[in-house]
């Protein structure tokens, strides 16, 4: 009986991915509104392959209360798109992204390649919904 336990106990411990008991799913929105943006004009004059754009922005909640701010560089590829790094910094620590960023309008999904503080190991997707007067996020994170 004793061993019987045991087997079962062992194969248990395989059978769930470690942490998954414990994960959780946290979802919110935001607003952003730019603070900084910078273009490095790369390559052949104006708008082409290997520009680099690098910003900051504010993140607001529906209540316009600043919950944090972000920041990001992206290099602009052989067609509109532009291939994008960032960090999301909130309160009680950061989210790192990484995104084909389609162009100047549209809705994307960003991947969460990870977090720090409260939001360690994160993964997931933040959705953003483009507009001029400033984007829409969704994050989307599994901890």
């Amino acid at each position: 009986m004793r061993r019987t336990m045991i087997a079962l106990a062992a194969l248990a411990a395989f059978a769930l991915p470690a942490g998954s008991a414990m994960a959780k799913t946290v979802t919110f929105k935001a607003t952003s509104k730019v603070t900084h943006a910078q273009i490095v004009d790369n390559g052949a004059t104006g708008d082409s392959p290997g520009d680099l754009l690098v910003f900051t922005e504010d993140l607001f909640n529906a209540r316009g209360k600043k919950i944090g701010t972000d920041a990001a560089s992206c290099v602009r590829l052989f067609d509109p798109t532009s291939i994008c790094t960032g960090v999301y910094k909130l309160r009680g620590g950061h989210v790192m992204v990484q995104l084909i960023q389609p162009g100047p309008s549209g809705t994307y999904d960003q991947a969460v390649t990870g977090g720090t503080g409260r939001f360690e190991g994160a993964r997931g997707r933040v959705r953003v919904a483009q507009s001029p007067p400033g984007d829409r996020f969704t994050f989307k994170l599994r901890l």
